[in-house]
């Protein structure tokens, strides 16, 4: 913790924010790489894109969210269907993960079912940034969820006070280049003045130039929040480790821009099997298909071995 907390982050932090640190969360085999305990900087730990220099906690999140990843690429999910015993497919769980390229497709493509009746209007940008020297990284990506909404609900209640409406918001966070902090991005959708800018400064509690707000006159509020998805692939391992190790959403909206779907709600066709390796999968593939009859998911596991020996 710092000691220049700005009173949003103390009142933060009593509401419980902090969660626990990633060694009681997520733990992996011990590498063979010197870590250092607690917050002590290791200069030989820097990051190669933007030179952010790691703790030796921040080393062991790295290390570990990498750990992580490496495996749920490799993992396989075997299903079997609940009425045709012989019919079964395998399904990468790393495409449903905003951590993997058709994982942020997907999200996107969410994105775009629900709110795509927002394609292009008027509408106001703001964004947030953190001060380092009021604020840790650790606790910035660790409070930044609760920050977001907090500093929304003020906003909010200002409003009221001084007879205005409620703000709609569509919000998205962003590694901060640089420094290795989050950046929160936020959409008001036909919204022209939002509240003076020095209220909006003292809520945020950051440095004086923390707050940066742009009035559009055309915009696509959704396409804005997308951009920023598919920029997740140029983050820094560490800041996705701390994406992962918080469990942050990388997106958020206010509950009138949610549109009831219904169109992905399905009977339940499938059952669980079992896990398998990336290597496992490929043997019940060559080796006859275990049993099944059809196999869904084959061709792109023939596909994916073709690809790396050089045949596509």
């Amino acid at each position: 913790m710092t000691d220049s907390f700005s009173p949003l982050v103390y009142e933060a932090i009593s509401l419980g924010a902090v969660v626990e640190s990633v060694e009681e969360t997520r733990s992996v085999p011990a590498t063979k790489s010197p870590v250092s305990s607690g917050f002590i900087s290791l200069p030989v730990n820097v990051h190669k894109d933007n030179k952010v220099v790691l703790t030796g906690k921040e080393y062991h999140q790295r290390e570990s969210f990498r750990y992580y990843r490496e495996n749920l690429a490799d993992k396989r999910v075997l299903l079997d269907n609940l009425d045709d015993g012989k019919l079964a497919k395998i399904v990468k769980p790393s495409d449903a993960s905003r951590y993997f390229p058709r994982g942020r497709k997907r999200i996107k493509a969410r994105i775009f079912g629900r709110l795509g009746r927002w394609f292009n209007c008027p509408g106001l940008l703001m964004s947030l940034t953190f001060d380092p020297k009021k604020i840790s990284r650790e606790d910035a990506w660790h409070l930044v969820g609760l920050l977001r909404r907090e500093f929304m609900r003020r906003v909010n209640i200002w409003r009221q006070r001084h007879g205005m409406t409620k703000v709609k918001v569509l919000s998205v966070i962003e590694e901060q280049p640089g420094t290795g902090y989050p950046h929160v991005h936020l959409v008001f959708p036909y919204l022209k003045w939002i509240a003076p800018m020095e209220f909006l400064t003292e809520n945020w509690g950051q440095a004086n130039n923390s707050v940066d707000i742009k009035v559009k006159d055309s915009m696509s509020p959704v396409s804005y929040v997308c951009k920023y998805i598919s920029k997740l692939e140029g983050w820094s391992d560490l800041a996705l480790s701390y994406l992962w190790t918080n469990r942050t959403r990388l997106y958020s909206m206010s509950r009138e821009y949610v549109l009831l779907d219904y169109s992905g709600k399905r009977i339940t066709e499938w059952s669980f099997d079992r896990c398998l390796n990336r290597s496992q999968a490929i043997n019940l593939v060559v080796g006859g298909l275990g049993g099944y009859n059809t196999l869904l998911g084959a061709d792109d596991i023939v596909a994916e071995v073709l690809g790396q020996k050089g045949f596509t």
